[in-house]
């Protein structure tokens, strides 16, 4: 067992997919953790939970042999423990030292099955991130013997040098045999038994391997794919028995294990304490394992309140009490407390998670939606034919596919929160790139939107969080001129609203030049010469292709690429954009997305033949209006009283060609969107309805105020409004609009 065949590294090739996954979660999350910890240095819980996760990827990497990505990371966790042992500060130029590592991670993760990928160049620039590290590790001081040398083995036989005897029974030591038998599934299920045992051997010195071939069958009869080995290892190491099951992790359901070590009274006591279930209290653990009698613990407790510790912490108030009292070991005593800390970090976190691939769960949510549109059939049938209990039946179902529909739903929903803290690393290195001081702050963050929206609105958020950063926060010299702080405000906001995401890109910056602006559009022939439009237009222009204020081209920004692939990209959502400008004050972008592109909750109507869905969480009332009830104002718009108050109404009838006769009475609906309410004129109300959403051919995704189509239990094609873009329409310029309801008010 020197080298792994081309088969095995295929099998194994087949599970890194779940690896890269998991350890990009770990990379993230340490990413996460270091800039939370720039904010709070002392926070223990915190730097606690960086070490697991560099801990995390190095072990999951030995297991699959990446030994660079274990090598690296190796340096990275020796400086991590002498931050939590307190010998080194985490200061924000080591922050920044190890967020360029995590990126090297990351890196190596991501490219595992590509060794091309890691170029000469890479390659140096780790080594001076190692130099860097070594540098502030052996400023802290070097660790002593015992720490030492169970680290330097795994870097040994990760670089495959030759690593001298260690001498048995070695103080702080353990010995242990293990026996491991595999099954026969193992090579099919990707993992490779070397890559186990050479984990095994980073953890300490292998004082003996025996591999046992007695299960292996007839050369005429051996399958290359099956696994009929197994071995019995000596292992001198100081890692616990957790950390050498961990290495079987990935084979626990298919491989017969079996740990054992000589033990002395105190380890048995310790290992008790390990596998008991957990107890919140401290003493009670001691005397469930037998290590203080239920009467010396009763007599300790009683002589607590009198008793001064000789430093804080439980440990000090009940634990030193019962070493010195009542004779319990000391490794005891520290195993019970490990274990209590253990229960206090899990209570509350019970939550289980299960792994789904993406498709099926679009492939469950498409199937969903013809659940949906077939029991909107079904209903109609019912209906037709007047049958009671049919109709009844029906009814039943439908709110049993309502149900399962918002569970379906729901498995897609994810904060937006985990997006919006992947840019603090983004603000803050480009802060610093750009000579600038910005405080970030993200709100709302637990406001939840579909993950392929969520995918989808990632790079575009990035783009604006970036022009801020470049075009709108000033450098401090010029803030602190203008009789602002030197530091500026950047704030990444969302909340739901009436059916919809608002999220907001807000800074108190420069705001937009519009002057400037202006005259760019004038240059560039976007608008004619001479003329001004609205601040809204010219704000807008900035989302041109090809369109930038920029002086000079830098790495930024100046090229006019992007910000025309954000407005794409969002309308492409269903979304709009919203821009508000306050010069020398600063810039809100608004961006409203819907909650899904899935399924919604609609109200339908009719007009004419046509059938039209309104999004149900738009709806405010719906009111009767006959023809004396309507009026046109003096800008031609059509309007109609609602309690002493003007309201706009768009017709569909004419906005969209409709055939049909002008009934003598009609509804409006009255709908709220960003720009206040307005209503919609309509000839027949069909009622709620469960609403699956198709896209709109390529012909009509330009057709104003229509945002998808469904199909209905009729098998009819219904549009669905967007209600966004018919408020737009209702609002536009006094010019543009009363071109447009001139047209709305023919009969």
């Amino acid at each position: 067992m020197h080298n792994a065949s081309d088969a095995d590294r295929d099998f194994i090739a087949a599970a890194m997919p779940a690896f890269i996954s998991e350890a990009g979660e770990q990379t993230e999350a340490i990413e996460t953790l270091l800039l939370e910890l720039e904010e709070q240095p002392d926070n223990r819980e915190l730097l606690d939970s960086l070490f697991r996760c560099a801990h995390t990827v190095k072990g999951s990497a030995g297991i699959f042999g990446l030994n660079k990505v274990v090598e690296f990371t190796h340096h990275v966790e020796t400086l991590l423990d002498k931050c939590r042992d307190g010998e080194l500060a985490l200061t924000p130029e080591i922050s920044t030292l190890l967020l360029q590592c995590n990126d090297q991670i990351k890196f190596l993760v991501d490219t595992a099955s590509d060794e091309s990928a890691d170029t000469p160049d890479l390659k140096d620039l780790r080594a001076d991130l190692v130099i860097q590290l070594q540098v502030y590790t052996e400023s802290a001081g070097k660790p002593t013997q015992a720490n030492a040398a169970p680290v330097a083995a795994p870097i040994a036989a990760a670089a495959g040098a030759a690593t001298s005897p260690a001498p048995s029974a070695a103080p702080g030591l353990t010995l242990w045999n293990i026996s491991a038998r595999f099954g026969q599934e193992t090579f099919r299920n990707g993992m490779d038994p070397l890559s186990i045992a050479k984990y095994l051997k980073g953890l300490g010195h292998i004082q003996s391997m025996t591999c046992a071939i007695d299960a292996v069958p007839a050369l005429v009869n051996l399958n290359p794919e099956t696994c009929y080995l197994s071995f019995v290892m000596e292992l001198e190491s100081a890692a616990k028995r957790e950390e050498i099951e961990g290495a079987f992790s990935f084979v626990a359901d298919d491989c017969e294990l079996d740990i054992q070590c000589p033990e002395s009274a105190e380890q048995k006591l310790v290992r008790a304490i390990e596998d008991m279930p957990a107890t919140p209290r401290l003493g009670d653990m001691l005397v469930s394992v037998g290590a203080v009698s239920q009467s010396k613990l009763t007599e300790v407790l009683s002589n607590q309140e009198q008793s001064t510790p000789a430093t804080s912490g439980q440990k000090a108030k009940i634990g030193n009490l019962l070493e010195d009292k009542a004779g319990v070991a000391p490794a005891v005593v520290e195993a019970a407390l490990n274990k209590q800390q253990k229960a206090k970090e899990s209570s509350g976190e019970e939550n289980r998670f299960i792994r789904v691939q993406a498709d099926r769960l679009d492939a469950v949510i498409n199937l969903l939606g013809e659940l949906v549109i077939a029991g909107a059939g079904a209903n109609l049938l019912a209906r037709e034919t007047r049958n009671v209990a049919l109709i009844e039946a029906n009814l039943h179902m439908n709110g049993l596919i309502e149900e399962i529909r918002n569970g379906t739903l729901g498995l897609r929903m994810v904060p937006v929160g985990e997006t919006f803290s992947r840019f603090r690393r983004v603000v803050r290195d480009t802060a610093g790139s750009l000579g600038k001081e910005v405080n970030f702050e993200i709100v709302g963050g637990e406001a939840e939107l579909d993950k392929s929206m969520v995918e989808k609105i990632a790079d575009p958020l990035m783009h604006l969080v970036r022009n801020s950063l470049d075009h709108g926060l000033e450098p401090p010299a010029e803030r602190v001129a203008a009789g602002k702080t030197p530091a500026g405000k950047l704030t990444l906001s969302a909340k739901h609203e009436t059916g919809a995401i608002l999220i907001r890109i807000e800074d108190d910056g420069r705001g937009i030049n519009r002057e400037r602006v202006l005259q760019r559009a004038w240059n560039k022939g976007l608008i004619e010469q001479g003329v001004v439009p609205s601040d809204d237009v010219i704000n807008m222009m900035i989302f041109e292709a090809g369109f930038s204020t920029a002086e000079q081209v830098t790495n930024l920004s100046g090229r006019g690429v992007g910000m025309d692939v954000v407005k794409r990209n969002i309308e492409a959502l269903r979304g709009n954009l919203k821009l508000n400008s306050r010069p020398g004050k600063g810039l809100t972008v608004d961006i409203r997305l819907p909650l899904t592109l899935a399924i919604i909750d609609g109200f339908l109507v009719g007009v004419g033949k046509a059938k039209f869905v309104l999004p149900l969480g738009s709806v405010v009332e719906v009111i009767e209006a006959g023809g004396q009830h309507v009026r046109v104002d003096k800008n031609g718009r059509h309007v109609v009283e609602l309690r002493g108050n003007v309201l706009p109404v768009v017709r569909l009838r004419s906005l969209y060609s409709v055939e049909s006769t002008l009934p003598e009475r009609t509804s409006v609906v009255v709908v709220a969107s960003s720009k206040g309410q307005y209503g919609i004129e309509v000839e027949v109300l069909m009622g709620q309805q469960q609403t699956v959403i198709k896209p709109l051919g390529r012909l009509f995704k330009t057709l104003r105020g229509i945002s998808g189509s469904s199909i209905l239990g009729s098998g009819e094609v219904a549009l669905i409004l967007d209600v966004g873009s018919l408020g737009d329409l209702v609002t536009a310029d006094l010019h543009s609009s009363s071109h447009l309801n001139r047209t709305e008010v023919t009969p």
